[in-house]
């Protein structure tokens, strides 16, 4: 029986590595951005408090993986914000089950394919009311995320169709939900005007079989004011 590893099955799509560098330089970058952006007339209103953005992902290998998840994410008080995303994920597993036919004592090994559809809610704090250097680019962040997909076969203790922790399945589809809260932190960094570049690690409190992530999970983004 062949053994599988954990990063064959749930993808790590963004695993970077945050750079020094961007902690040296951002102060300087945040304080170029902020009197840049200063908005002429009416700095609270409503669109000013609004900025979009989103992440894509992609992995391949065993693994073929894309991620595209654009938000939009509205300033309700001092610098807490309050967002909605979209979730879209392809996911490609190679040799990722086994089928055992019994009738000829043979086995095969089978692909397959999964589309990811689901939506999340999240808030988030930065501490620019705490710090006016480049420790007020950090920021606290709280998720939740609802996916769904359909697997191309179904759960049976009697099925010839294996995956690799041992799970069994018979030839039928069954639509799956998950339901995950993430909670963490990260760091946004100046680019030029209102741009902006995301970087989080987030932890799910609901992990588990079904979903697509494994932790820690690691995020990069970009966004724009308006």
């Amino acid at each position: 029986m062949i053994l599988f590893s954990r990063e064959m099955i749930k993808p790590r799509y963004l695993l970077w590595i945050v750079l020094l560098h961007f902690a040296i330089v951002s102060s300087s970058l945040y304080a170029q951005t902020e009197s840049a952006t200063q908005p002429v007339s009416n700095p609270d209103g409503f669109w000013h408090r609004i900025s979009v953005g989103g992440n894509i992902g992609f992995q391949f290998g065993s693994m073929t993986g894309i991620i595209i998840a654009p938000e939009v994410k509205l300033r309700l008080v001092d610098q807490l914000y309050m967002g909605l995303g979209f979730t879209y994920e392809y996911n490609h597993y190679k040799n990722y089950y086994i089928y055992l036919d019994t009738a000829t004592n043979q086995s095969e090994y089978r692909n397959f394919d999964l589309n990811i559809y689901g939506g999340r809610i999240f808030f988030r704090y930065y501490l620019s009311s705490l710090f006016d250097n480049f420790l007020g680019n950090i920021f606290i962040h709280t998720e939740y995320e609802y996916l769904t997909y359909t697997r191309p076969y179904k759960y049976d203790p009697s099925g010839m169709i294996i995956d690799p922790y041992y799970n069994t399945y018979i030839e039928q589809k069954e639509r799956v939900e998950v339901n995950s809260l993430f909670i963490g932190g990260g760091y946004m960094q100046p680019i030029a005007g209102k741009a902006y570049m995301d970087l989080m690690i987030l932890f799910n409190l609901n992990d588990s079989y079904n979903s697509p992530y494994a932790n820690p999970l690691f995020r990069i983004g970009f966004g724009v004011g308006l």
